[in-house]
């Protein structure tokens, strides 16, 4: 990569990042400072600093360079997505519905707002599934040097994923998590009889948490992987939202569905060569 293209490269990621912060800074501008820079410094979609995944990828070595703009574009698509999902809907919900007054134990005493909470559900579970689409498609580029064709991204991506193990092996679970979250919820919802529809008319409740679930090993281990594979380093985590630090033979006590551990597993050493990677 030229210096120029590079230069090009450093300014769209910062430009990117910036809006991204500032967004976030708007979220909490009614919290203390201190606190606030607390709540930033660990925020889940901060944490995936662009900035820092160029500069291991090139100092890693592990892929090609002329590979790296493109992989950029495509993990920016894929962060801008993560926002979506885990910022934007949810907390739209929260100030449509839960906040406006909406009783879970008795949802059709406000039936404007069980229908809004329907409505966001189902935005949910479609858009779930658009950040799996974004991340596979932004592995298999990393990996493959171009996106994956077919008609089924999952599927091109999970029969290569072996080829490309064992870096990627803790994304295999997920395959068929996806396969039952699609039959559970997506396929009904947009090919077939909606499943939210069912829950109005007297069926079965969905679980919220479940509609959630593709969310987990973005925000609970997936940024680590990523940055410990492009900068071949070793990862130690056992599956996406499980540790093993340093000295230890068994798994940290945090649960594949539990809170997210912000501690690194692969830290960033100083980046080598004449360019600035601090962007």
């Amino acid at each position: 990569m030229t210096d120029e293209k590079f230069a090009s490269l450093r300014s769209r990621v910062s430009e990117f990042e910036d809006v991204v912060r500032r967004a976030r800074e708007a979220k909490l501008r009614e919290v203390p400072q201190a606190i606030m820079e607390q709540m930033l410094e660990h925020d889940p979609i901060l944490q995936w600093r662009v900035s820092d995944f160029v500069g291991d990828y090139l100092a890693g070595g592990v892929y090609p360079e002329e590979r790296l703009a493109q992989v950029v574009d495509r993990l920016i698509d894929t962060k801008l997505h993560y926002y979506y999902v885990a910022m934007v809907l949810p907390g739209t919900m929260n100030v449509m519905v839960y906040n406006r007054g909406f009783d879970p134990d008795d949802p059709l005493r406000s039936p404007e707002l069980e229908l809004s909470r329907l409505c966001y559900s189902q935005a949910l579970i479609g858009q779930s599934r658009v950040l799996w689409e974004r991340l596979m498609r932004c592995i298999y580029y990393l990996e493959e040097g171009q996106d994956p064709g077919g008609k089924s991204t999952r599927r091109k991506f999970f029969q290569r994923l072996s080829a490309w193990s064992p870096r990627w092996k803790l994304l295999a679970e997920w395959d068929t998590e996806i396969d039952r979250y699609d039959g559970r919820y997506r396929t009904p919802e947009y090919h077939k009889g909606s499943v939210l529809k069912a829950e109005l008319l007297g069926g079965s409740a969905v679980d919220a948490n479940d509609v959630l679930s593709l969310l987990t090993p973005v925000m609970n281990g997936f940024w680590p992987l990523l940055i410990c594979n492009v900068s071949g380093r070793p990862h130690n985590m056992i599956a996406l939202g499980r540790t093993v630090p340093a000295g230890q033979n068994g798994p940290a006590a945090l649960g594949r569905r539990g809170r997210e551990d912000h501690r690194p597993v692969c830290r960033r050493d100083d980046h080598p060569g004449d360019r600035d990677l601090r962007l």
